[in-house]
């Protein structure tokens, strides 16, 4: 199966009831508020990038959920010089895990949302 290169863009809104929360769209044409499950091979580049407009100053962590498989061989990591975050998705990993985004609005306040990987198990 080959890897792919999954680009996510974040971008934070204020949800009708006054959070502030993500509205994440992938290069796989996923788009939703709050969370979304991008469709990854194994071996794949994973981005996260801030979308244009996004009142997300930086992204300040990712990282797996309590209770959620570790789909990573690389984990998300900051990438030098930029705003942007990636990680690779380990060559063994098939299954959903959901991981949290930190990330530091334009007020300055860091909030915490949630969306989800899941890892495409292999064709034969």
């Amino acid at each position: 199966m080959e890897s792919k290169h999954v680009i996510i863009k974040l971008k934070a809104i204020i949800h009708d009831d006054g959070k502030i929360i993500l509205h994440l769209k992938d290069n796989e044409g996923h788009i939703h508020e709050k969370s979304i499950t991008s469709e990854v091979n194994p071996g794949s580049k994973i981005t996260w990038t801030l979308d244009k407009d996004s009142d997300i100053i930086q992204i300040v962590d990712i990282y797996k959920k309590v209770g959620s498989p570790n789909i990573y061989s690389e984990k998300p990591h900051s990438i030098e010089g930029t705003t942007d975050w990636e990680a690779i998705v380990s060559n063994q990993a098939f299954e959903k895990a959901s991981y949290n985004v930190d990330f530091r609005y334009k007020d300055g306040v860091v909030y915490t949302d949630d969306p989800q990987v899941k890892v495409k198990p292999p064709t034969h």
